[in-house]
């Protein structure tokens, strides 16, 4: 009988919810950004069927730069955690457990895409930078765009 090995030898070294946040934190960071925002400028600039020539609420500005803000924050903390569970699990391979392994060499786990922990922490940076990026060039707009088209 023969036994099958775990795809994820490390995955008792991060949490799970750590994986996810991770992963998931940017995409969420800017969905919010974008709901959020939309919902606020579309309903101080176009209260009614006409658009208006200035937002009638003088923070608007103000409120949009601090939703931004959070969604950074939001971005970074995923980031951060992402990496901290990237470094834990980035030598999560067979040869970490004890047990023999076909390839000596780490570059090769690279090509098997042994280690499903790994896997997911490393896309959690990936995709936690990515939207930070992203965050970060809308919230430009902020400032860079008139809030209200006007007529």
């Amino acid at each position: 009988m023969t036994t099958t090995e775990h795809p994820a030898p490390a995955r008792g070294a991060v949490a799970l919810g750590g994986l996810w946040f991770g992963f998931l934190a940017g995409p969420a960071a800017w969905t919010l950004q974008e709901l959020v925002g939309s919902a606020i400028t579309s309903h101080e600039c176009f209260p009614r069927i006409f658009p208006l020539a200035a937002p009638p609420m003088e923070g608007m500005r103000g409120l949009l730069f601090g939703v931004s803000l959070f969604a950074i924050v939001l971005c970074v903390a995923g980031t951060a955690v992402a990496w901290r569970d990237w470094t834990r699990t980035r030598a999560e391979h067979h040869e970490s457990t004890g047990k023999a392994r076909q390839h000596a060499h780490p570059a090769a786990l690279l090509e098997t895409g042994e280690g499903r922990t790994r896997f997911m922490a490393l896309s959690g940076v990936l995709v936690s930078v990515t939207f930070l990026i992203v965050v970060i060039a809308n919230s430009a707009s902020i400032f860079l765009v008139r809030p209200c088209p006007g007529q």
